[in-house]
């Protein structure tokens, strides 16, 4: 049985795949497409030499981020230019830190990184339990050491050359890695899908005892793909990295030279390693590891490791390119590499210029004179020396020139560029109206809905692949261990976190898209909408607007979390104290319960009982417990939802309910005593005998009221007076600070 190889060629056009295609019979190989280690090297080889050209302009646009001056410093000393002014003015590096914080505000900006759903219980614990579940997988990413410092990485990355890579290196641990073009290599001509990668390789340098956990046990080792006897050679032959991978690797050398390293410094061992990726036929992808430089044989291999090319590894892109290729992808330095390289040439000549026209000019007349050029100070004059003359010169005004330029150069970089700037915003006349800068600050600080739409797109996948490997992960993994020991803490045991329905996990949106302005504008327009929000859309809007200030860490401090879910719970909670209320048992009220929700379910029950009295369908001296615990209860909750300021109509409506209530209480025990004591009265025989049990209840429920009615007209009284004690306290003040002036 023959296997023919790939047709797949790279751009040279000279070397082929080697991968294996389908037999004679039409059938796939069995086990992978890759052969060998030799035929993995050779893969390895021609992608580097596809690579070169864009390695090199990589290197360029690295080496404008990283500092290089515009000029070639040994082209200038060659020219006897060396005093020429040759600096990088770093606009570059402050493009990139204001283009990474959009993205960083992304994940910064949210409470939980992602949403979960659970398809375990009824809909209102799901609701909770999804909750818990999200923020304690946002806890264990976070806690994660690498994790922030990885995700900047890949923005960079993302921002600086337009692909950013994350991979996995397991098919089990939720910690994925992050890396480049430079160390990510694929066929030229893929389309922009990790579906069309058919084979790629990412080169990773591993610290001796780095490799050497991976073998430590070499039965589970063997078991799971490793060969052992391979990975003590490399170990044993590791040596320090003194020179760049590859001659013709301009990156890794430009890395090089930003750290001040070539061919200099105390390094560590290191084993450069190469993780490569094969689609097989079937739609799976094996993973094979080997020594980048001289292998043997495989450092490890498995066939079929991962069910998709999502579970192995995901790209970032900065748009889809020209013509929806990898390759054709630019980033951000791209787009500003010739303006800024203008830029600085054209700084470096202002300052030239300034230089030149802030010296005086000599002439020496003799070659010797030069050798004997001093002044000589008397005083206020200076003398120099004879065979000088002073030479009259004319310097171009540079402001009328480079001025102009440079700010039209300013100009075209704020225009293209699609991230954060507030300078054009915040420009021109200040007579101007908040909506009208607020528009202007909307427009001039934002991520392109396409751009932030296609990272969104690649960071939902992480996010979803990193909870599927978490949830699934292995008990011996700590972070696995302590995410699900806090989980049960919080009443969600592990069958419930292991009915999540992974394809509907999704990452949080930043309200704003990565912009504070934004963000601040969108929530003060929400502001203006309380009235139509339910009682938990209203406690959000308020707890997002604080934690737009102070941060989701430190908004707890000045307001509760909305933690607790929307109804039907509440509801449910509020409909089983009507039971209690209605037999004229005590309720007590918490500050953190939706008073809205409990308020109208209460004062639904207070209507009817009080409709019932009046319509003679209840007995007042039965109802008259029930109707007394119920106006004391939404009294409670009225006092708490009295205050927040956006609930006002709510308030007077409740008011309005309960004194119209109270009344009708008051009136029929009013009556109800009356008619008491004409019956007594008419009957003396009761009279001597005293009021029934029935009677008592009625009096008693009615001398409470009357003190409640007392204690309130008592406290208004007082707070009258002390306000007009206040007042004359201070108007004698004021008099006597008049008198003392006169």
């Amino acid at each position: 049985m023959a296997f023919v190889k790939s047709n797949t060629q790279f751009q040279t056009g000279l070397t082929e795949l080697e991968l294996l295609n389908l037999d004679e019979q039409g059938k796939p190989p069995v086990g992978s497409r890759l052969t060998d280690a030799n035929a993995a090297q050779g893969i390895f080889a021609a992608l580097l030499r596809a690579d070169e050209k864009s390695n090199i302009n990589r290197s360029r646009i690295q080496a404008m981020f990283d500092g290089a001056p515009p000029y070639d410093p040994a082209v200038l000393r060659s020219t006897n230019q060396a005093s020429r002014c040759n600096l990088n003015f770093g606009e570059a590096g402050r493009f990139l830190d204001l283009a990474s914080s959009g993205y960083v505000d992304l994940i910064d900006s949210v409470e939980n990184l992602v949403q979960v759903e659970t398809t375990y219980g009824e809909p209102g614990e799901r609701m909770r339990n999804d909750a818990i579940i999200g923020e304690e997988v946002t806890r264990t990413l976070r806690n994660w050491p690498d994790f922030y410092s990885s995700y900047l990485r890949l923005a960079n990355q993302f921002l600086m050359h337009g692909v950013g890579v994350t991979y996995f290196e397991d098919e089990r641990d939720f910690r994925f890695r992050t890396c480049g073009l430079a160390d990510f290599l694929m066929p030229r001509q893929t389309m922009a899908s990790e579906h069309s990668i058919e084979v790629a390789a990412a080169r990773r340098s591993y610290m001796v005892h780095e490799l050497f956990q991976f073998i430590q046990d070499p039965e589970v080792a063997a078991q799971r793909g490793w060969n052992v006897e391979e990975v003590r050679r490399v170990i044993t032959t590791a040596s320090t990295q003194n020179m760049p991978r590859q001659f013709t690797d301009w990156e890794d050398i430009q890395r090089e030279l930003k750290n001040n390293d070539l061919y200099t410094g105390i390094r560590a061992n290191v084993v450069n390693v190469v993780n490569m990726w094969v689609r097989e036929f079937d739609g799976t992808v094996s993973h094979f590891m080997f020594a980048e430089n001289s292998p043997k044989s495989f450092l490890m291999q498995r066939f079929s490791r991962f069910q998709n090319p999502e579970q192995a590894f995901l790209l970032f892109t900065y748009g889809v390119g020209t013509n929806g290729t990898y390759h054709s992808i630019r980033g951000l330095g791209h787009r500003i590499y010739n303006h800024i390289q203008t830029s600085n040439r054209l700084q470096c000549q202002l300052v030239d210029s300034s230089m030149l026209s802030s010296s005086i000019m000599l002439s020496p007349e003799t070659p010797r004179a030069l050798n004997d050029l001093s002044l000589t100070y008397y005083g206020p004059y200076s003398v120099l020396p004879p065979n000088f003359k002073v030479v009259e010169k004319g310097i171009p005004n540079t402001a009328t020139t480079v001025g102009p330029a440079l700010e039209n150069l300013s100009r075209q970089l704020n225009d293209n560029l699609d991230f954060y700037s507030n300078r054009n915003a915040l420009a021109g006349s200040q007579y101007r109206s908040k909506s009208q800068v607020q528009a202007e600050l909307e427009q001039a600080t934002r991520l392109t809905s396409s751009q932030i739409n296609q990272f969104y797109s690649s960071w939902r996948r992480l996010m979803r692949e990193c909870v599927r490997r978490l949830v699934n992960g292995p008990k011996s993994d700590p972070a696995v261990r302590d995410f699900y020991k806090r989980c049960a803490a919080r009443g969600v045991t592990a069958d419930i976190v292991r009915s999540m329905d992974f394809d509907k996990t999704v990452a949080t949106r930043a309200v704003g898209s990565g912009n504070a302005t934004n963000r601040s504008a969108a929530l003060m327009d929400l502001e203006q909408l309380l009235p139509l929000l339910d009682e938990v859309g209203k406690r959000n809007v308020v707890y997002d607007r604080i934690a737009a200030r102070v941060g989701y860490e430190n908004a707890a401090r000045y307001v509760q979390s909305p933690e607790e879910p929307r109804p039907p719970q509440d509801a449910k909670v509020a409909e089983l104290e009507n039971n209690v209320l209605q037999s004229g048992g005590p309720v007590s009220v918490q500050p953190g319960e939706l008073h809205e929700t409990h308020l109208n379910i209460h004062l639904q029950k207070l209507v009817e009982l009080s409709g019932a009295v009046d319509a003679g369908q209840a007995d007042l001296v039965q109802a008259l417990p029930a109707l007394q615990a119920f106006s004391e209860h939404c009294s409670a909750h009225l006092e708490q939802l009295a205050q927040n300021p956006s609930a006002t109509v709510v308030v007077k409506q409740a008011q309005q309910v309960l004194q119209q209530a109270g009344q009708k209480i008051l009136n029929a025990t009013r009556a109800a005593q009356k008619e008491q004591l004409a019956a007594q009265q008419g009957q003396g025989q009761a009279a001597q005998q005293g009021p029934s049990p029935a009677e008592l209840k009625v009096m008693e429920q009615q001398m409470k009221l009357d003190f409640i009615r007392q204690k309130g007209e008592l406290e208004l009284q007082m707070r009258a007076a002390k306000a007009s004690q206040e007042q004359a306290l201070a108007d004698a003040k004021m008099a006597a600070q008049i008198a003392n002036q006169q």
